[in-house]
């Protein structure tokens, strides 16, 4: 599998990230398609409105899962 870990944010918002991974014959997924996705889903759980911003900061893949540890 491939893991991939986006982190961005919606302007004047804190950071959210997002996990997702893809089976080897999915093979890797274009940035773009990750950055969309990321964007989808941070207007879909916080119900921004289309105008507000949304960065996309960092997207991180790896061929085994990604640990996030916050605090």
């Amino acid at each position: 599998m491939i893991h991939y870990l986006v982190i961005g944010h919606a302007c004047d918002e804190e950071q959210e990230s997002l996990e997702r991974w893809f089976s080897e014959k999915d093979g890797e997924q274009p940035n773009s398609y990750l950055e969309k996705l990321f964007i989808d889903q941070v207007r879909h759980d916080w119900d921004y409105d289309p105008d507000k911003e949304i960065y996309v900061d960092f997207i991180l893949k790896s061929n085994s899962p990604i640990e996030v540890q916050y605090g």
